[in-house]
């Protein structure tokens, strides 16, 4: 009996102590992420495909995965509701001064605007096979808002193409080979340019 209390005793201590573990963790990830600047991500999709919703969630997906252990990655949908009411409605057009000044009481330490423009399909034929291209144009900015600087202004233009002998190609699986594309020059160039931005609190920034 004296055994099977002992036995009890320690798993409960053993138990307790994984909890203690697991909260201690949780804590430390959730202070290293309190530390980390603050991107607003604002999105627009005007490829108006049938397939919008995946290029959305492939979008959305990939830049989690930059973001991770860089940046806390917030919604902008906020500030281009701002930018809306303003009367514009390509969130890349708006002007630096425009993008800050919807930014101005917000929380976020820099912006990121990524717009993906209709595609450019071409069909490819040869006397074997038949073919496609699609060329994606992904302008970009990023903003400091601390500094007011950009961190980066351009434009992406990429390609991805596919061929087959039997039957036809679908645009869908070539648009996602140019973003493919558009990932791999984003990800070499935009996020080291967000290596000085600094997470300052927002109600301390003025102090």
């Amino acid at each position: 009996m004296k055994k099977v209390c002992l036995m009890f005793v320690l798993m409960m201590i053993l138990g307790m102590g994984t909890v203690w573990a697991s909260e201690d963790a949780g804590k430390a990830i959730q202070e290293q992420n309190s530390k980390l600047p603050r991107v607003a991500f604002l999105y627009v999709n005007n490829a108006k495909t049938d397939y919008d919703a995946e290029i959305d969630a492939k979008i959305l997906e990939h830049m989690k995965k930059v973001a991770a252990g860089r940046w806390t990655l917030v919604a902008g949908d906020a500030y281009k509701d701002k930018l809306a009411s303003m009367g514009i409605q390509s969130v890349t057009m708006a002007e630096r001064a425009d993008i800050l000044a919807v930014a101005k009481d917000s929380d976020a330490d820099a912006l990121l605007v990524v717009e993906i423009e209709p595609f450019t399909v071409r069909d490819v034929m040869t006397f074997f096979t038949v073919g496609k291209k699609v060329t994606a144009s992904i302008p970009v900015k990023a903003i400091d808002r601390h500094t007011g600087l950009y961190l980066y202004n351009g434009k992406f233009v990429e390609m991805g193409q596919d061929n087959t002998m039997i039957g036809a190609l679908g645009n869908k699986s070539v648009s996602m080979k140019a973003l493919d594309q558009f990932f791999s020059k984003f990800d070499a160039v935009v996020p080291e340019k967000f290596a000085n931005v600094k997470r300052v609190a927002a109600n301390t920034e003025n102090k």
